[in-house]
């Protein structure tokens, strides 16, 4: 954007009183998610469907939040693999009708949310920054569109696992172990940010504190289904950490593992549960060996695992993004990236066969080779883009530097 552009933009907003500027966030996202949902269910659905196919995971989801308002129990009565949470946050879409329509607006909710929690969080830094991180971020396309065309889930676990991130970095440790308890219960991957919380806590008394709020969160949550149905609970994980990401499953996914596999390579399970782990471990060697800030190690960490988990989607990227742009208010060319990447991403999907219809939309015999070569591109903007936010501490761990001084 031009500079000139910019500093008007800013201008602009200057004038506009702090307590206020939640109200834009909220405009900006009705206007916004409104035309795009109603664009989808004027103009789009009916073609996409028919030529591209429905979006694979809301029979998944009516089925799984209708058999719960039926008062069946999940893992028992209907199959899941996922954690139980998920499917329970889903229920009001369904009690809407269970519409695709009813899906979406519920779904863009977590997007509001999430941008006001960045906003509400990071405020207390520098209120314009924090409004711009915010603003841009409903407007990231791996969110806006994987959230209203595919009718993906994860602007859920994006809220739950940015909102347990920002409480961390607030000072907020123990309500930041709550909301990353709830969210492991939602999607495991949120499991992540707990090393960072034993880190940063102050004394060792906090951590044992942080520590049986997870465990005891996590009993009362679990507790139901160990008394009903204690065999296919305890099985769901396997889903996460024994799959290659090959087979039937209610997630399509699109990464470089699947072009691999459409070129020959079939990989074992193990190897991807040890090079998760081994990466990971790297990543946690980075992000905490070298005492480097929590916003920077979960960059690290969640850069690392999204590059290498075998059933990554597209809009799992929302979750480096949303903490991407808070170095991008002062580098836009950042900010390019984190609007960008998507259009790889994008034109991957037209050579996987990991999709709604079964075969690739472009079914050339080599074109497995451009969906892993388009794969490339979107590896090495995430990577750039991660070297060139760490290589400056952002706004938000410059203030904390300058209050810990104080």
């Amino acid at each position: 954007m031009p500079q000139g552009l910019i500093q008007g933009l800013n201008d602009r907003l200057g004038s506009i009183p702090p307590g206020r500027r939640v109200y834009i966030l909220i405009l900006v996202w009705a206007l916004f998610f409104g035309a795009l949902i109603a664009l989808d269910a004027l103009f789009l659905r009916d073609y996409l469907n028919a030529h591209v196919g429905a979006p694979i995971d809301i029979s998944y989801y009516r089925e799984r939040t209708q058999g719960i308002l039926d008062g069946l129990w999940l893992y028992r009565d209907i199959p899941c693999e996922s954690p139980p949470l998920i499917v329970y946050l889903m229920l009001p879409a369904q009690l809407a009708g269970g519409s695709e329509m009813a899906y979406q607006i519920w779904f863009s909710v977590f997007i509001l949310l999430t941008s006001l929690s960045l906003y509400w969080a990071l405020r207390r830094y520098d209120d314009a920054k924090a409004f711009w991180v915010a603003l841009i971020f409903l407007l990231i396309p791996v969110s806006t569109i994987e959230t209203v065309f595919a009718i993906e889930d994860e602007a859920i676990v994006v809220w739950i696992f940015v909102l347990s991130i920002l409480l961390a970095v607030i000072g907020k440790l123990r309500w930041s172990a709550i909301a990353m308890t709830i969210g492991i219960w939602t999607k495991l991957i949120n499991a992540f940010l707990f090393p960072f919380q034993w880190r940063d806590a102050k004394s060792r008394r906090e951590r044992w504190i942080l520590l049986g709020i997870v465990i005891g969160l996590s009993f009362l949550i679990c507790l139901p289904f160990l008394i009903v149905c204690p065999v296919e609970f305890l099985s769901f994980p396997k889903y996460y950490f024994l799959s290659s990401g090959s087979g039937d499953t209610p997630t399509s996914n699109l990464n470089i593992w699947d072009f691999l596999s459409m070129g020959g390579l079939e990989l074992p399970s193990w190897f991807f549960l040890a090079l998760t782990i081994g990466v990971l471990l790297l990543a946690y060697y980075l992000g905490l060996k070298r005492k480097r800030t929590l916003l920077e190690g979960m960059l690290i960490v969640l850069t690392a695992f999204i590059l290498v988990y075998p059933r990554t989607t597209a809009s799992y990227y929302t979750l480096p993004i949303a903490l991407l742009l808070i170095w991008g208010v002062e580098n836009r060319w950042l900010v390019m990236r984190c609007l960008l990447i998507y259009v790889p991403l994008l034109l991957s999907l037209l050579f996987t066969n990991n999709n709604s219809i079964g075969e690739p939309f472009i079914d050339w015999e080599w074109g497995w080779v451009i969906g892993a070569l388009l794969q490339l591109i979107v590896i090495f903007i995430l990577l750039d883009s991660v070297r060139v936010a760490i290589r400056r501490r952002n706004f938000v761990d410059r203030a904390l530097a300058e209050q810990g001084r104080g």
